[in-house]
């Protein structure tokens, strides 16, 4: 385990301790959902990016000119 010294203003320290008595597990899981989320937004750049892609590949063979809206 790594150790990593933050200095976060003191309304926020607040109303961390207001919210847990454990801030240091409160900070650990908010920045693993963060962590996630950034995560998540990379996956989904990359499918949308690959759909393009495809869209692009059939595109001359799509006869009914179907668009993505539904």
């Amino acid at each position: 385990m790594m150790t990593v010294q933050v200095h976060i203003p003191d309304d926020l320290a607040g109303k961390v301790f207001q919210l847990t008595n454990n801030a240091e597990s409160f900070i650990i899981d908010l920045l693993r959902s963060r962590v996630q989320e950034l995560n998540l937004a990379d996956e989904y750049q990359m499918a949308s990016r690959e759909n393009s892609s495809l869209q692009q590949s059939f595109k001359e063979v799509d006869l009914e000119l179907w668009e993505d809206e539904y």
